[in-house]
């Protein structure tokens, strides 16, 4: 927390000494004593708004209540704050105005539709202050400005109390895509041709591995072979409803960002989303180079962790990140995602199931 304080001249800090001096210098001398005792009303007013301040520094808090720092865009929600040491503000009769600043990411749906990136209120007891909120774009979001004004009467001070500790805020994209839906009535969750039958073999061999005591049916003769020491096969379920989803954000020819960047992300949520609902598993490759210059790829998983992985990874995904090609894009995806997936391409205007 940092304070300031908007004071008359008469009232800055290093005129109290001043002060001090002039009393006991006017107070002693025949005819200037009334001199000397209006000195001595202005240094105790000048000690009085010292000692009033100290007490403000030490009693003023601000208290965020529980909230949830993840969003959706153009989710609404409600954020409490309490402010503390509001009682000795009461008895000091003191005026206290709360503002509140947001960035691009929040505005505040209940403010003047001409400032909605500003909130004021009048703080005038200790009750909790329920504050509107609405995401406005993906990615993160916080506010920008805490200040707390206290007016002390007659206007002789004015106390600005700035807070750098406020909620900071994800906003995940929004899983209300209006186009996407349409692919869903198309792809065949739990029905899909397998080349692997699940009446001879309910498993799929992943790999294999040094044998140790499996059956002799589960030896791997070609990896023995290969190796020329004995090898076990490894195996995984057979799962029918797993997805790769490739999402390309560049544009047409092949290169740069698409107009599109932000609907490809609210339509690959959405796909996400209502495939993990399904009880699907679904990885997810993106044409985003991270921060070790690594294609940005969510391995295979299911289930609600894997859906709030991808959320946040979407959320990320900034315009000023790198981004390869779409031809580099679509081979990569083919030398690596799971072979019994079926692929789902987002981007480049479109949303195409294969295989």
């Amino acid at each position: 927390m940092h304070i300031e304080r908007s004071v008359p001249f008469w009232l800055e800090r290093r005129l109290f000494s001043v002060y001090v001096i002039l009393t006991f210098v006017f107070l002693f001398i025949p005819g200037l004593s009334l001199l000397g005792f209006l000195f001595a009303a202005v240094g105790t007013i000048h000690y009085v708004v010292g000692q009033t301040e100290k007490q403000l520094q030490r009693d003023i808090a601000l208290e965020w209540k529980h909230y949830e720092p993840l969003m959706f865009n153009q989710e609404s929600a409600s954020l409490r704050l309490q402010l503390l040491g509001l009682e000795a503000l009461q008895k000091l009769g003191l005026k206290t105005t709360l503002r509140l600043h947001t960035e691009d990411g929040l505005i505040f749906p209940d403010m003047d539709p001409l400032h909605p990136h500003t909130y004021h209120a009048v703080i005038e007891s200790d009750e909790q202050l329920e504050i509107p909120i609405q995401a406005m774009r993906r990615g993160p979001a916080h506010f920008g400005e805490l200040t707390l004004t206290i007016r002390l009467p007659w206007r002789m001070v004015v106390y600005l109390f700035t807070f750098d500790d406020f909620p900071q805020f994800t906003v995940l994209p929004s899983l209300t895509a209006q186009a996407t839906p349409l692919l869903l009535n198309r792809l065949r969750i739990g029905d899909r041709a397998d080349r692997y039958s699940p009446l001879k073999n309910k498993l799929v061999q992943l790999g294999a591995k040094p044998y140790t005591s499996e059956p002799s049916k589960e030896i791997d003769w070609y990896a023995t072979a290969k190796t020329g020491r004995l090898q076990a096969k490894v195996f995984e379920t057979s799962n029918q409803d797993t997805f790769t989803l490739a999402l390309n954000l560049s544009g047409p020819s092949g290169y740069g960002l698409h107009t599109n960047f932000e609907t490809f992300l609210d339509q690959t949520a959405f796909l996400v989303s209502e495939l993990i609902k399904e009880g699907c598993k679904v990885e997810l490759f993106i044409n985003h180079l991270d921060v070790n210059n690594r294609m940005t790829h969510l391995k295979l998983q299911e289930g609600q962790p894997q859906l709030k992985q991808i959320l946040l990874t979407l959320s990320t995904l900034s315009t000023r990140d790198t981004y390869i090609p779409t031809g580099q894009f679509e081979r990569y995806i083919t030398r690596r995602k799971h072979r019994n997936s079926q692929l789902i391409q987002i981007g480049n205007d479109l949303i195409q199931a294969i295989g």
